[in-house]
């Protein structure tokens, strides 16, 4: 899925300054930990179990994080858990709610997210994102952020896991420098 499939989708939710990135091209030092972390996780196989991921071995990125419900039969996708972070940045929290309800919030949104999440479950590989855009709790920011798939069975995608950092700035927030100088 590249840019270019996605493209109707990012226009239509009003995000045209963002997109996928190569998960080479991830700099956020949240974000980068987190994946590496993912990555470490594996332990042979395709993604990791949701058993694997161990809050306590991540918490300081815990406001960051959102954890997604994957539900195959119709195909829909939940809300389980969402950061602080998230929620204060996004402006809403849609917990046990469907991806596609946040287009309630912004026309187009869950639309989009719906397919990104859609196809992180269905490719059963992690996806980079990176852009600006127009935030309802904080306004106009850039970020950066990783969306990796979770396995029970090694086969079919049961949930995500994704982390995304916000900066005002453009660049790396106080807060992603703060916690990697208290984690090194």
């Amino acid at each position: 899925m590249g840019n270019t499939d996605f493209g109707h989708l990012i226009e239509a939710a009003g995000a045209s300054t963002s997109g996928l990135v190569g998960l080479k091209s991830l700099s956020d030092p949240i974000v980068v930990s987190m994946f590496e972390y993912w990555k470490s996780k594996r332990n042979g196989r395709r993604m990791p179990r949701p058993e694997d991921m161990n809050p306590s071995e991540f918490a300081p990125y815990m406001p960051n994080i959102m954890t997604l419900q994957v539900h195959w039969e119709p195909f829909d996708l939940t809300y389980r858990l969402l950061g602080e972070e998230v929620i204060t940045v996004h402006g809403f929290s849609l917990k046990g709610k469907s991806v596609r309800e946040a287009n309630s919030k912004r026309s187009g949104f869950g639309d989009m997210l719906f397919e990104l999440y859609r196809q992180v479950a269905l490719q059963q590989r992690p996806y980079g994102v990176g852009g600006t855009l127009e935030f309802m709790g904080r306004g106009h920011m850039s970020f950066e952020g990783v969306y990796m798939p979770l396995s029970h069975d090694g086969e079919r995608t049961d949930r995500l896991i994704t982390c995304t950092a916000y900066h005002a700035d453009g660049g790396t927030s106080g807060r992603a420098a703060k916690l990697m100088g208290e984690l090194s």
